[in-house]
C-alpha cells in the first residue's frame, strides 16, 4: 500500500466510523431510570390539580402526643398562678420583674413589658434601676419597688 491509499483509506474511514458510531447510538434507548415516585413527579400536569382538590380530606380518628407530661407535684404548685400571685388592688400597679443590662433596661409592671420611655396607664416609665421603677404623670412622679 503507498503512502498515497493510506491516506486516501484514513480519509474514508473517518467519516465511515463516525456515521457507524452515531447510527449504533441512535439504536440505543436511553430511558429514564426514575423511581415510581419520580415518575409521578415526571409526568406532572397542571391538569390533574382539580381533581386533586376535589377529594375528600382523610379523616384522622385518633391522634397521640408525642410529650408525655407527668402530673407529679414534684417541683410545681397544685395551685393555680392567679391564687399564688393575687393581682394588685384598684389603682396600684405590680412590677414582677425588672432586667437591667449594660444595653437594654425592660421590665414586667402588671403583666405587660416596659422600657424606659414607654407610657403605662397616662403615667411615663421615666427610670428604671435594679430594683425600682420610677414613674412620672402630670400629678408628680411614684416609685415602684419590685415585689
Amino acid at each position: 500500500m503507498t503512502k498515497d491509499q493510506k491516506i486516501i483509506l484514513f480519509m474514508v474511514s473517518v467519516p465511515l466510523v463516525a456515521i457507524l458510531t452515531i447510527f449504533m447510538i441512535s439504536k440505543i434507548n436511553f430511558g429514564l431510570a426514575l423511581s415510581p415516585s419520580e415518575m409521578k413527579l415526571y409526568t406532572f400536569r397542571y391538569e390533574n390539580i382539580p381533581k386533586i382538590a376535589e377529594r375528600a380530606p382523610a379523616r384522622v380518628s385518633s391522634l397521640k402526643s408525642p410529650i408525655v407530661v407527668s402530673r407529679s407535684s414534684k417541683g410545681f404548685p397544685e395551685t393555680p398562678l392567679a391564687e399564688l400571685s393575687p393581682p394588685p388592688s384598684m389603682g396600684e400597679k405590680r412590677v414582677s420583674m425588672i432586667l437591667v443590662n449594660q444595653n437594654k433596661k425592660i421590665a414586667i409592671i402588671d403583666g405587660r413589658l416596659v422600657k424606659e420611655g414607654d407610657v403605662i396607664d397616662q403615667n411615663r416609665i421615666a427610670r428604671i434601676e435594679k430594683d425600682k421603677i420610677l414613674l412620672k404623670n402630670k400629678e408628680g412622679e411614684k416609685w415602684l419597688k419590685l415585689e
